[in-house]
C-alpha cells in the first residue's frame, strides 16, 4: 500500500480512528493535514507520526463553523499546493433516549455529524474533481440500522448514507470516487465522548470489546487504496444486523429493542 506524494485532509485527526489513520497514512508516505477542534492534540499525534521527514500540518476545524469551510478549503489547499483525499471522518457519537435528549444536543450531532461533513466536502468539490481524487467518509453501521440511545446520531448517519452514496453517482464518471467506509464497534473513546453519556452507560459500553483502531486504520487504507466504494469494517454481529434490517426489518426490530447497543 503506498501513498506516496499523495496529499491527505483528515478531520477528527486528534484521536481514535483518525488518529489511527494518520499513523497508517504517514508510513504508507502520505503528507497529512491534521484537523479537528484541539490544537494540542493535534500537535501531539502529529509528534507521534512514525515518518517524521513526512512533511505534515495541523489545521483546527469544527464542524458546526460550516460557514468558515469555503476559506478554510483554500488554506488547506494552499498548505502543500492540492489535496488528493479528503477523509471525512471527525463526529460526535450519541448514548442517550430521545426524551430525555435536550433538542440543542440534537442540533449539535446533526450540525457536527451531517451538516458540517456535506459543508466541508461541497467546498473541497471543485478542487477534488480537478484531481480526480477521493472523498472518504467513516460513517457507521448506524447509517443502515437503528438502536436505541441513537436518535439523532441514526439520524445524522442516515442522512450521511443518503448524501454521499447519491454524490458517488453524481461524480463517480467524472473520475471521482466516493468511498463509504461504516465500521462496527471499534475500541476507541467514542462512547467516552459521547452525548448524554453517564458513568453507568459507560461502564456497559461495548467499545472496548470491538476492534483495536490499528487493524481499523489498516483496513480502511486498503480500501482507500483500491477505491473502493461501500465497505464494512468490524464484527459479524454488527453485519448481521445491517443483513436482518434490509432483509427482514420487522425481526430486526424485535432482536434489536433488547440487545445491549451502549
Amino acid at each position: 500500500m503506498n501513498f506516496n506524494d499523495k496529499i491527505v485532509w483528515l478531520t477528527g485527526a486528534s484521536s481514535g480512528l483518525g488518529e489511527a489513520m494518520a499513523k497508517a497514512f504517514n508510513a504508507a508516505g502520505a503528507k497529512l493535514i491534521l484537523s479537528s477542534r484541539s490544537v494540542s492534540d493535534l500537535q501531539r499525534v502529529q509528534a507521534s507520526l512514525p515518518r517524521q521527514e513526512i512533511p505534515s500540518a495541523v489545521l483546527p476545524l469544527d464542524l458546526r463553523k460550516y460557514e468558515a469551510f469555503p476559506a478554510l478549503a483554500k488554506q488547506a489547499i494552499a498548505l502543500f499546493g492540492n489535496i488528493d483525499l479528503l477523509i471525512n471522518n471527525a463526529g460526535i457519537s450519541q448514548r442517550s433516549l430521545a426524551i430525555d435528549t435536550p433538542f440543542e444536543d440534537d442540533l449539535k450531532i446533526l450540525e457536527t455529524d451531517l451538516i458540517g461533513t456535506i459543508a466541508l466536502t461541497k467546498a473541497m468539490l471543485p478542487h477534488l474533481l480537478e484531481r480526480k481524487g477521493q472523498i472518504v467518509v467513516i460513517s457507521s453501521v448506524m447509517g443502515k440500522i437503528n438502536t436505541k440511545y441513537r436518535s439523532s446520531y441514526a439520524a445524522a448517519k442516515h442522512g450521511v448514507v443518503g448524501f454521499f452514496e447519491s454524490l458517488r453517482l453524481e461524480v463517480e464518471d467524472l473520475g471521482l470516487n466516493v468511498c463509504h467506509i461504516l465500521p462496527g464497534f471499534i475500541a476507541t473513546n467514542i462512547a467516552k465522548n459521547a452525548v448524554g453519556i453517564t458513568e453507568a452507560v459507560l461502564k456497559n459500553s461495548r467499545n472496548a470489546l470491538g476492534m483495536q483502531a490499528a487493524v481499523f486504520a489498516q483496513k480502511a487504507l486498503k480500501a482507500i487504496h483500491q477505491r473502493q466504494k461501500n465497505v464494512y469494517i468490524g464484527g459479524a454481529k454488527e453485519q448481521l444486523a445491517m443483513l436482518l434490517k434490509r432483509l427482514m426489518p420487522g425481526l430486526f426490530d424485535w432482536f434489536i429493542k433488547n440487545q445491549k447497543v451502549t
